[in-house]
């Protein structure tokens, strides 16, 4: 009969010690898997509501009428109220344009 080498206990309780800190990691891993299940929500879940909520608009000043008026500019978004602000006279444009930029942006 062998006999047992004498490292072999130290070599024993290093094998235990490596599987017992790789059973706690993946019980760690386990629960925060599980912590993110319960805290998120995959976006397929989400109705629409909260969809549009998450979306964003880029604004560019190319998209936007602008007038002018006493080194003022007034950027119009939608096409049928710049239609009917053009209509305008020049002095009404004028009045408006200095009322809207005084409350920033009243036509957008």
């Amino acid at each position: 009969m062998e006999a047992i080498p004498r490292d072999y206990g130290e070599r024993c309780q290093f094998d235990r010690y490596c599987k017992l800190v790789l059973y706690h990691e993946a019980l760690d891993y386990l629960r925060e898997m599980q912590r993110r299940r319960d805290r998120e929500t995959s976006f397929d879940a989400l109705p629409q509501a909260e969809m549009d909520k998450l979306c964003t608009e880029d604004h560019y000043p190319s998209d936007s009428y602008i007038f002018s008026s006493h080194g003022y500019d007034l950027l119009i978004d939608n096409e049928l109220v710049a239609d009917a602000f053009s209509s305008l006279s020049k002095d009404a444009q004028s009045i408006l344009i200095l009322r809207c930029v005084k409350n920033r942006n009243c036509f957008g």
